[in-house]
């Protein structure tokens, strides 16, 4: 999710990370939904700051048997448009928060510009590239033939690039994650830890999961 405080002091710098990303500049629109809700705030406490004031003048005033109608009229009135004006900011800044957590993170400044995959910059390479006699079939093909990679079954259960795995291909993805957790745990300080498996939204927000892959 994106630090409202940065778009307001770099507007100019978050329209250019957002053109790099492809999109029409976005401050401005978020701006201004942001100063619209930071008024609505500050009228809203202002009229809780008077609401507060006006009470007490009542209890003076009738501890003194002093008319305070004129108060409780004033109170009675803030009263009735306060409730309007806390759904309009919560509106406003349940807008802003969809636009901030949806707009795509800002890149770092060593990351190449590109379209699309074609674009991206070979850093570096380890070992030989093996050439072959024949034309070799990707991971995909292999997996399906061997059926133990089902893309079609994934694609009905989460969506597309995501894949079942069967058989030997499983039983390897789960050692490998236990090799890595090994790894981490023994030779570099790691703690293990094991979550529940059922978390609440606000758990999963701004974390890579929601609202992106909800």
């Amino acid at each position: 999710m994106h630090d409202i405080r940065f778009i307001r002091e770099n507007p100019d710098a978050f329209d250019g990370a957002m053109a790099r990303r492809g999109l029409e500049p976005q401050s401005g629109s978020i701006l201004e939904t942001d100063a619209k809700r930071r008024a609505l705030q500050g009228q809203i406490q202002d009229m809780q700051s008077r609401r507060n004031v006006a009470s007490k003048e009542i209890g003076m005033r009738k501890g003194k048997g002093e008319d305070a109608d004129d108060l409780i009229a004033e109170v009675n009135e803030i009263k009735a448009k306060m409730p309007g004006l806390e759904e309009e900011e919560g509106a406003l800044a349940a807008s802003l928060e969809t636009v901030l957590l949806e707009l795509p993170n800002i890149l770092d400044a060593e990351v190449p510009d590109g379209a699309d995959e074609d674009d991206n910059a070979l850093l570096r390479s380890w070992g030989d590239i093996p050439s072959f006699d024949f034309t070799p079939r990707d991971h995909v093909a292999v997996g399906e033939g061997l059926g133990q990679m089902d893309f079609a079954t994934a694609a009905k259960l989460s969506g597309a690039r995501f894949v079942i795995l069967r058989g030997q291909l499983a039983r390897l993805e789960r050692a490998l994650a236990a090799f890595m957790l090994d790894t981490h745990t023994s030779e570099f300080g790691y703690q293990e830890t094991l979550p529940p498996f059922l978390v609440n939204s606000s758990a999963m927000t701004g974390t890579g999961q929601l609202p992106k892959f909800g």
